[in-house]
């Protein structure tokens, strides 16, 4: 008795999707199976098996008429998407996507779990995505991504799109460095975000350079987490003995907290001590003193990272991109050395 299924014909190889049919399931399953996943049921993994011999199914061949059904997804994965930088990026990168008609799958993960990022990178196969743009804020994303096969096109970090020029980071912080500087302080404090991150230490490493560079010492560190609650528990260690006159801290919710703890201990800024933020946040503008930060243009360095993205899909010369760059703004949080 013959099975009577809708398979392939002498001039058409068969495809994942005739091997589902025969086999009674999915096509995902069949695209998992194929790639190595190993979360299938036995007798599930037979009936595949058995379909993709009498069929004589090649994924090679598969995968070629896939890829000729041109997909118009991109997939985007970042780890704390709802902080001020990474949240811009996509918003920018998003934005540029659907100009050049293309949508984005936006996955948010922890960047500390290998297996939640294994299982983003699995669901974007399903999906056919025809591109990805990694937002790899924290060295175990980074390894993930590095370690997989893609057989599409990947951004690993936005920042590389940039040729090897500095990134967002080093660029505001050598901006927060020589506006210390210039202001005459030479005995300066700086407060991190977490080590595990590479914004952090990008942030850090330009700018104990820079400091250091311009005649400069750095005189005391603390490290954060990126909160308001963290900047106020450095504030309150702030040592005023070890004549610090100005502190770059990391972002701007922290500058905050630590600004806040340095006023509930008598401190004036920035008459006893300047301090200057990164990222411009909204509050910035409205703190009591309005903070001095570095605005980093996060949406231009999301439309680069696209734009080389789709230059890869659609087979264009990726080009020269511009560095998005950034501004510095001056406010009142910040003055000359006393």
């Amino acid at each position: 008795m013959t099975r009577s299924v809708a398979s392939s014909s002498p001039t058409r190889p068969a495809t994942v999707h005739d091997v589902a049919r025969l086999a009674g399931v999915s096509a995902q399953t069949v695209s998992r199976l194929i790639k190595g996943f190993e979360g299938i049921r036995p007798g599930t993994r037979e009936r595949v098996e058995a379909a993709i011999a009498e069929l004589d199914y090649r994924p090679n061949q598969a995968a070629r008429l896939l890829r000729t059904r041109k997909s118009k997804r991109i997939g985007a994965l970042a780890h704390e998407m709802f902080e001020f930088g990474p949240a811009r990026l996509l918003r920018g990168a998003a934005n540029e996507a659907r100009r050049s008609g293309y949508s984005v799958n936006i996955v948010g993960v922890d960047g500390d779990d290998e297996l939640a990022i294994e299982e983003a990178f699995r669901s974007f196969e399903e999906e056919q995505v025809a591109g990805i743009i990694a937002v790899t804020l924290t060295d175990s994303m980074r390894r993930v991504v590095e370690r997989r096969p893609l057989d599409v096109p990947i951004i690993v970090d936005p920042a590389e799109t940039l040729g090897g020029g500095q990134t967002i980071s080093q660029t505001g912080a050598a901006m927060a460095a020589d506006h210390l500087l210039q202001l005459g302080h030479r005995r300066i404090g700086y407060l991190g975000g977490p080590d595990g991150w590479l914004p952090s230490r990008e942030r850090r490493s330009q700018f104990l350079a820079d400091v250091r560079a311009g005649g400069g010492q750095i005189v005391a560190e603390w490290s954060g987490d990126w909160t308001p609650a963290s900047g106020d528990r450095a504030g309150g260690v702030f040592d005023p003995s070890a004549n610090i006159t100005a502190v770059f801290v990391a972002n701007d919710a922290m500058a905050i907290g630590f600004i806040h703890r340095l006023f509930a201990r008598g401190f004036d800024v920035p008459g006893d001590v300047s301090v200057i933020g990164f990222d411009d946040i909204a509050e910035a503008a409205y703190m009591n003193p309005p903070l001095t930060t570095v605005r980093p243009d996060f949406e231009a360095e999301g439309r680069i990272a696209i734009g080389a993205l789709l230059a890869e899909i659609e087979h264009h010369p990726r080009g020269d991109f511009a560095h998005p760059g950034g501004e510095l703004i001056v406010r009142s949080s910040t003055a000359s050395v006393r």
